[in-house]
């Protein structure tokens, strides 16, 4: 019997090993990369912030990449089409030189994911850019993942990587702001990342009246908020402003009240489409009157509805879809059979002013340049 125990456990452990290592990360050729380079500089850092720098010409420049999933090999996510994910976003990186590049979470998915953690850190570090951004609902939710804390903690022990696990006594993982200056130190705009969860635990279900069976996804937490809050003052007090925007995984519910009002004929998108309903947080727990009430955040950003690109004026804040990443996931090809002009992975563009305003663009790879 020890025996037979001892041969299980070694073949357990060399499946781990080996599935830990497959991904498209790793088959694309990291070494071979040409670095972008930056000219920005990290100020300060605290658990829960970083302070940047840009000291070149020009507007400051932020590509938004969301649900890339890089997930372990299996039918229903092809190698090619995982290793497309990778290449893509390497070529746009590179034509787009951005000084800062954000993840709108579920990045790295599935079990065995602690060598892909470390290889997508390490196209970044190739790169030479700074990055950073939130976790999805589907990091850590697999058997033999590694936990989201630890996740953070890999990413954030690299020189580029922005990624904080924020204040222990803030609810999540991955809750931080990221400060942008200009070259004369006044500050241009102001990033909030929020830890989103994944599905809500049954209890909680139950206490905010919803059905457990229904699974809904969990909400932002008041520790979450009221961090928000002081975050708000303090920037305010420091730069006498706080333009800034939010970035979050999950949709906060207003997404699902805005989609609504579209579809009823009351209010229009200001661009992008709406290919499925909004997989929205499971309640309101008030986030979004917090940032209305800020009056200084402008705009949320988030991921997970893969076929939803659309940003909309709603109640005084846009709220907007970063335009999806990832090949390996579901999409429009895999929803209905759409050609590739008009599959939605691409990526979203913000160029910041000086004064912190911003344009918004989303791009999609078919019809770029390879």
């Amino acid at each position: 019997m020890n025996k037979l125990l001892k041969i299980a456990v070694a073949f357990l452990l060399c499946a781990v090993l080996c599935a830990s290592s497959v991904s498209a990360c790793e088959m694309y050729p990291i070494r071979d990369i040409e670095p972008v380079g930056t000219t920005v500089e990290i100020k300060e850092e605290t658990d829960d912030s970083v302070t940047l720098r840009k000291t070149g010409d020009g507007p400051f420049k932020i590509l938004m990449f969301t649900d890339i999933h890089l997930a372990t090999l299996d039918k229903k996510q092809p190698l090619k089409d995982r290793k497309v994910t990778i290449e893509k976003m390497i070529q746009n990186i590179r034509r787009e030189k951005p000084d800062l590049v954000l993840l709108g979470g579920d990045n790295v998915t599935s079990s065995f994911n602690l060598g892909r953690t470390h290889q997508l850190a390490r196209i970044f570090e190739k790169l030479g850019v700074y990055w950073g951004g939130i976790l999805g609902n589907h990091e850590g939710d697999n058997l033999f993942s590694i936990r989201r804390s630890t996740m953070v903690k890999v990413f954030s022990a690299y020189d580029h990587c922005l990624m904080r696990q924020g204040l222990k006594d803030v609810d999540g993982d991955c809750n931080y702001v990221i400060r942008i200056l200009n070259d004369d130190g006044s500050l241009k705009q102001a990033v909030f990342c929020f830890d989103s969860f994944d599905g809500m635990p049954a209890k909680d279900a139950k206490a905010h009246g919803l059905d457990p069976a229904d699974k809904p996804y969990d909400v932002i937490k008041q520790s979450q908020i009221d961090w928000y809050k002081s975050q708000v003052d303090a920037v305010k007090k420091e730069f006498g402003k706080c333009p800034s925007f939010a970035l979050l995984h999950v949709p906060l519910t207003q997404f699902k009240d805005a989609l609504a009002q579209v579809n009823d004929g009351k209010m229009q998108f200001l661009w992008g489409e709406s290919h499925e309903g909004v997989s929205a947080a499971g309640y309101d727990s008030g986030l979004f009157d917090a940032i209305k009430a800020s009056q200084c955040t402008t705009h949320i950003f988030a991921g997970h509805d893969h076929i939803n690109t659309f940003g909309v004026k709603y109640d005084g804040v846009i709220l907007s879809y970063i335009e999806p990443s990832g090949y390996g996931a579901y999409d429009m090809y895999s929803k209905f059979g759409s050609p590739e002009e008009e599959w939605l992975e691409g990526y979203t563009r913000l160029t910041l002013a000086d004064d912190g305003t911003f344009t918004h663009e989303q791009f999609r790879n078919s019809a770029l340049p390879a």
